[in-house]
């Protein structure tokens, strides 16, 4: 359907403002309605000395190189398409936040990006945003996986109460799933043998879609995933680093072999927008608590383990989404 320009302007204002609002009292929503408790122990950890600035500080750049990495991650791939600079990738990343900051799952990210691009067919970046956060998730699911084998038979017995079984059941059963995906992802182009599946009325995007990335080669899907890796790597220590800022004494070790089983257990879980802050403090204080033995958290380390998990989602999702309400303004959704 062909729009008049006077139309496409007014639909792409309406857009704009629409995203503008939802993104931005979602995001003030969340702020306003962290708990008193939660709000002192932020101020009490950064007035706590020079070590506790250093570590916003240090949080804050790890908050810029996370979405730099994901920003180069997502130029190389539709690298195979269209050409984009740097600064053009980070501002697709920020509008998609934006964009999927209210979200379920924050699926809105991938359609957030797709509007930076100028001839890349929007369905066929969609195709390579999910390849993207494909190598995220087999990243995410690795890792946790190996840390639940050494995590697990130290510490979820006393709460399974000795049914060691499921324990060994499950590391059994992520490990069988850690090596399918490892099997998929760098076997995308059998996706070339299913296309035929595709109903004929939507078969010439959606299988030119899948054959960009069904032709991805295997050099690029490793570079792909050793990104995401590297992305994994500086958020799990914004998780540590804010864990130590909020005072709690959990050493290097305990902490790197809890945080990646809860982000493997986030990934598991569905959430909504309304729900996701809820749904991390919960898992987060459920994991450390077992860290600290048959009395658990006592109130100020659980209000502590809340207050890092939000912290993480505060200077990762919150702060780069209210940049992304500005680059939404300069996005155009309607072209013809």
């Amino acid at each position: 359907m062909n729009l008049s320009p006077k139309v496409r302007k007014t639909l792409d204002i309406a857009t704009r403002l629409t995203i503008a609002v939802l993104s931005l009292s979602y995001i003030f929503y969340r702020v306003f309605t962290l708990s008193s408790g939660q709000v002192n122990t932020f101020v009490d950890s950064v007035k706590g000395g020079q070590d506790a600035t250093a570590i916003a500080f240090i949080l804050i750049v790890m908050m810029v190189i996370n979405w730099g990495i994901e920003s180069y991650k997502w130029k190389m791939l539709i690298g195979q398409a269209e050409v984009i600079s740097f600064s053009q990738a980070f501002q697709a990343i920020l509008g998609g936040l934006a964009v999927s900051v209210f979200t379920p799952n924050r699926v809105g990210e991938f359609l957030g990006r797709v509007f930076i691009l100028r001839k890349t067919d929007p369905f066929k970046s969609i195709m390579f945003t999910i390849v993207g956060s494909f190598s995220q998730l087999l990243v995410t699911i690795i890792l946790g996986t190996l840390a639940y084998v050494f995590f697990a038979p130290l510490y979820l017995p006393s709460v399974l109460f000795e049914t060691t079984w499921i324990v060994k059941g499950l590391s059994v059963t992520l490990v069988s799933v850690s090596l399918i995906l490892i099997l998929i992802y760098f076997n995308i182009s059998v996706l070339h043998r299913i296309r035929f599946i595709v109903k004929a009325k939507y078969a010439i995007k959606i299988k030119n879609g899948i054959d960009a990335i069904a032709d991805f080669p295997k050099k690029l899907l490793l570079k792909t995933v050793l990104l995401s890796a590297s992305r994994y790597l500086v958020f799990a220590t914004q998780f540590y680093l804010s864990v130590k800022l909020m005072g709690l004494n959990f050493n290097l070790i305990q902490c790197m072999m809890v945080i990646p089983v809860i982000y493997l257990v986030l990934a598991a879980i569905p959430t909504v927008a309304l729900t996701e802050l809820g749904v991390r403090g919960s898992v987060s204080v459920f994991f450390f608590g077992l860290l600290s033995g048959a009395g658990g958290l006592d109130a100020n380390a659980t209000l502590a383990i809340v207050s890092a998990s939000s912290l993480v989602w505060l200077i990762n999702i919150a702060v780069p989404s209210l940049a992304g309400v500005l680059v939404v303004f300069r996005l155009k959704f309607f072209r013809r």
